[in-house]
Formats: structure tokens, C-alpha cells, sequence
């Protein structure tokens, strides 16, 4: 169990590769790369529904495209009305009652 204050132990030590071999990822960034820049894509990719055909380009702008994150933002601003009569008083160096 995990105790406050104890350092990390055991775990992927920092620079370690991934367990996908580097060589094999190139083949397949490869063989990815030819396809896409092939006519046989362009033709598969009219070949499918208009409706197919969005959903297929939808999840390819995934690999490409990175996804937004939508932001909130919750603030509380408070202003306080300044009349001409606060502002006078203010030039004036008099507090105001």
C-alpha cells in the first residue's frame, strides 16, 4: 500500500521504449502511408455512402486533427457603480457619509 511521504518504487524506468518494437510501428506507418496516398484509397473512400463516407473522415481528422478541449470558466464580477457624485467626492478627497 501506498504510504504519504514514501518515494516511488518499482514501475517503467524513465526513457524506457514502449513494448511495441520501433520496426514494426515503421512498417505499418508505412504501409498506412502508401495506402492513403494510393488511388485504391480514393476509390474506397467514394465507393462508401455520403453518410459512411463522413463518419470514415470524421474518425481519420481524429489521427490528424487533435481534439479541443472545451474550457469553463466560472467568475464572479463585482463592480461596484460609480456615480458622478462618488467620483466628485472622490476629487474632492472628502469621504463619503
Amino acid at each position: 500500500m501506498f504510504q504519504k511521504g514514501r518515494a516511488k518504487t518499482g514501475g517503467r524506468q524513465k526513457g524506457t521504449p514502449n513494448k511495441t518494437p520501433s520496426p514494426v510501428r515503421e512498417v505499418i506507418a508505412k504501409a498506412l502511408n502508401e495506402y492513403y496516398n494510393s488511388d485504391t484509397f480514393l476509390a474506397d473512400i467514394e465507393a462508401l455512402e455520403p453518410r459512411d463516407r463522413v463518419a470514415a473522415m470524421e474518425r481519420l481528422t481524429a489521427y490528424s486533427v487533435p481534439k479541443l478541449q472545451s474550457v469553463n470558466l466560472d467568475a464572479v464580477v463585482e463592480r461596484k457603480k460609480n456615480t458622478i457624485e462618488d467620483k466628485l467626492i472622490n476629487l474632492s478627497g472628502d469621504s463619503k457619509d
